[in-house]
């Protein structure tokens, strides 16, 4: 049981201390390219919300490991994780279903593996989903966490329409140019990247806790054997 829990913590502060790194450099390349103009993409929030909450993570995840005490990591800290999580994966969903192949030929290439898009859009999401499916997961799934992970959403999207329909910023996604289409498509995009957002969260988390109970099955096995 003991090494474990061990070697699961061990593994999450690995994935976590690199995607630090990871997001370290996107953004440089990131601000880089586009300055201040970057805090309006959902992609850059997520993914800045993501490396803070990993430097937290590792912090607890660092003392729960070389603690005597036998400590856990903080649920709300667990929590924020998993709600990172599943904003970066929806940025990944997005770009791979609606962005790369409406971008034509060579979409994929660019979206997923061209400049800070390599780190905010596929090395990150991707690490911090596996970091915490294997790792990192609750052995109980929780259908509020679910809705809970869909709340920064909802504020970035509250947030940019309304400063869209301010004239204060325009876009920047072509679903949030509210004055170039109707009404009703806006509303439609609006519940369409809602769903996915749920459903791809609900899918995470029971991921995450299909794996959890698995694991601690195959250690109660190894205690009762031993």
């Amino acid at each position: 049981m003991f090494k474990e829990r061990n070697f699961r913590l061990s593994m999450s502060l690995i994935f976590n201390i690199t995607i630090i790194v990871l997001e370290i450099i996107g953004t440089i390349i990131c601000a880089s390219n586009t300055g201040v103009e970057m805090f309006t993409f959902y992609t850059t929030d997520s993914n800045l919300f993501a490396m803070a909450v990993c430097i937290v993570y590792a912090f607890y995840t660092a003392r729960c490991l070389f603690s005597k005490n036998n400590q856990d990591i903080p649920k709300p800290v667990k929590t924020l994780k998993y709600i990172s999580v599943c904003c970066l994966n929806l940025t990944f969903i997005v770009v791979t279903a609606i962005f790369a192949p409406a971008s034509g030929e060579g979409g994929y290439e660019y979206m997923l593996f061209n400049g800070d898009f390599f780190y905010f859009h596929f090395s990150c999401p991707l690490l911090t989903l596996i970091s915490f499916i294997l790792f990192e997961g609750n052995t109980q799934y929780e259908l509020g966490y679910s809705f809970a992970a869909v709340i920064p959403t909802l504020i970035y999207a509250a947030a940019t329409v309304v400063l869209n329909l301010l004239r204060i910023i325009e876009g920047p996604y072509p679903f949030l140019y509210v004055y170039d289409q109707p009404v009703t498509l806006s509303v439609m995009w609006f519940i369409m990247i809602a769903d996915i957002a749920f459903l791809s969260s609900s899918l995470i988390q029971k991921l995450g806790s299909t794996f959890a109970c698995s694991t601690k099955k195959r250690t109660d096995v190894k205690s009762v054997v031993k």
